[in-house]
C-alpha cells in the first residue's frame, strides 16, 4: 500500500522507516525486503525501480503505478460476484496464487460484488495432473513432451507437442497442440497422459496462429448450427425440449420444437431415437432421409 500510494519513487531506507515489520539488523531488513518484493511480483504486481534523477547517483527508489495494479474494465456488481465465485473454486490448488492476485485487484474496485442467489455452487476441484505445466508452457510458447495412452491402445507413446490451446469439458481437460512427430494438430485428454510433462525447448519456440480456434479441433465444442423443426408428442422428448430454441403447440397431442444440432446425422439420430413420438417438419432433406431410413428398417426386419 505504501508503494501504491506514493507519487514518487520511495527509497529503500524510507520504506524501512514507513512500513511496519522491518526490524533487526540492516542485513535482516534487506532479506525481508527482497522476500516482500518477490511475494508482490509472484502475485503479478509490477514494481517500478528507478531513481529520482537519472543524471545523479541517487538512491534507487520503488513504486507501484495505480494504473498497472487496478483493473480498468467496468464490471457490474453481479459480474464481480460471478468472478468471486470462480475465484473461490480454485482456492488451495495449483492456481491459488493467481486467485489471490485477482482477488487483490478486485478489492481495488469501488464496486461490491453481488453473488446471484439462484446460482448453486458445489465445491469442486478444477485442477488436474499436468494442467499447470501445460498452461505454463502454453503461455511461454514452449514445446513439451509426454507419454500418452490413446483410448484404443494399451501402450503409451511419447509425444512432442507445441501447445496451442486448453479447454475443459464435463470435468475433463483437453490440450490441443501441434504434434511434431505426426506433423498435425491433435487433441489430448490430460487424464491419458501417463508421464510427467517436460519442456524440450526455450520460451518462444513457436507461435499460435492468429486464426486458431480450439472449438474447431474438439468435436464436443463445435457450434451446433444445423437447425431443424420437429413435431414431438407432448409426453415425450424431454431432453430435446430442455434445449429447444422455441416451442409452440400444434394441437392437443403434438408440439412443434425448433432445435439446433451439430449436423444432419445428429438430428437424424435424435429423431430415430424417439421413433413414433416424433415427426420431422423441416428441412425437407432431413425428412426425406428419415423416411428412407425407416423404409430400409422395414425392408430388413419386416
Amino acid at each position: 500500500m505504501a508503494l501504491l500510494g506514493t507519487k514518487r519513487y520511495m527509497a529503500k531506507s524510507e520504506i524501512f522507516k514507513r512500513v511496519s515489520g522491518y526490524t533487526g539488523t540492516q542485513e535482516t531488513k534487506e532479506r525481508m525486503f527482497e522476500r516482500d518484493k518477490d511475494d508482490l511480483r509472484n502475485l503479478g504486481i509490477e514494481i517500478e525501480v528507478a531513481t529520482h534523477d537519472p543524471l545523479f547517483e541517487d538512491e534507487v527508489g520503488y513504486r507501484i503505478r495505480p494504473e498497472a495494479f487496478q483493473i480498468h474494465e467496468k464490471f457490474s456488481a453481479e459480474e464481480l460476484g460471478l468472478i468471486s465465485l470462480a475465484l473461490q473454486q480454485i482456492e488451495g490448488d495449483d492456481f491459488s496464487g493467481t486467485a489471490r492476485s485477482l482477488a487483490l485487484r478486485l478489492n481495488s474496485l469501488a464496486v461490491t460484488p453481488e453473488i446471484p442467489v439462484e446460482i448453486p455452487v458445489a465445491q469442486s476441484a478444477i485442477s488436474e495432473a499436468g494442467l499447470s505445466e501445460v498452461l505454463s508452457a502454453l503461455s511461454e510458447r514452449a514445446t513439451i513432451s509426454f507419454d500418452y495412452q490413446k483410448a484404443s491402445s494399451n501402450k503409451s507413446e511419447e509425444r512432442k507437442v507445441n501447445p496451442l490451446g486448453v479447454s475443459a469439458w464435463r470435468g475433463a481437460w483437453y490440450l490441443v497442440g501441434e504434434d511434431l512427430e505426426r506433423d498435425d494438430i491433435r487433441a489430448f485428454k490430460l487424464s491419458r497422459i501417463s508421464s510427467g510433462i517436460s519442456r524440450i525447448s526455450k520460451a518462444g519456440a513457436y507461435q499460435v496462429p492468429s486464426d486458431f480456434n480450439i472449438k474447431e479441433y474438439l468435436v464436443m465444442l463445435k457450434s451446433w448450427d444445423y437447425v431443424a423443426k420437429i413435431a414431438i408428442r407432448k409426453s415425450a422428448g424431454i431432453h430435446l425440449r430442455n434445449r429447444a430454441i422455441s416451442t409452440s403447440e400444434i394441437d392437443d397431442e403434438w408440439d412443434e420444437v425448433e432445435l439446433t444440432f451439430s449436423d444432419e446425422a445428429h438430428a437424424l439420430r435424435e429423431a430415430l431415437w424417439l421413433a413414433d413420438d416424433t415427426k420431422v417438419l423441416s428441412p425437407s432433406s432431413l425428412k426425406g432421409l428419415l423416411i428412407e431410413k425407416l423404409k430400409r428398417l422395414v425392408l430388413v426386419h419386416g
